[in-house]
């Protein structure tokens, strides 16, 4: 089971690592963060999430819900310059979704990993409409929200990740 610590470095670092890309990739200044009171039952993953899979000394999911005018700022600086094929601008905006945040977690490991541990992650699993995770028992929740002037991500932790199949339902 991941500890609070650990789980605290990995949002240290998912903090820091979207801040940075926002501002210099996507000249995006974050404003402002907010956090949960560390004890919410239940997260409202919203708008477009893109859900990554970290095992190793740390084992959690990490879930970005895009607000639709941040997901729209995003994909149009992403796109820049490229033919997207009509029809086909949902599938792109997947796609940004699931490179910002592989970007975010693969530029995070750095600072996760420990000697002598590898450290995993799974591809991105994009969900498009509201869904709800229940916390259970033992179960690691963490939310934050970082704010810029086109909306806002949340960023969630939920651990550890065994709890949870392909589509987020728990493993009994």
């Amino acid at each position: 089971f991941p500890t609070r610590r650990s789980s605290d470095l990995v949002v240290a670092a998912a903090l820091e690592r979207t801040r940075s890309y926002f501002e210099e990739e996507f000249d995006i200044v974050v404003a402002d963060i907010s956090q949960d009171s560390g004890n919410v039952a239940t997260l409202d993953i919203r708008g477009l999430t893109a859900i990554v899979g970290v095992g190793g000394p740390v084992s959690l999911l990490v879930a970005f819900s895009f607000d639709p005018r941040l997901m729209d700022v995003l994909y149009a600086r992403m796109i820049e310059g490229i033919d997207v094929p009509p029809g086909e601008e949902d599938t792109y905006r997947s796609s940004v979704a699931a490179e910002i945040v592989n970007t975010i977690i693969g530029n995070c490991t750095a600072e996760l990993q420990q000697r002598d541990s590898t450290i995993t992650l799974t591809p991105p699993m994009i969900i498009e409409s509201a869904k709800y995770i229940h916390r259970m028992k033992d179960a690691v929740f963490i939310s934050r929200s970082l704010n810029s002037e086109f909306g806002s991500v949340d960023i969630n932790l939920v651990g550890p990740g065994e709890l949870f199949d392909r589509n987020l339902n728990y493993v009994k």
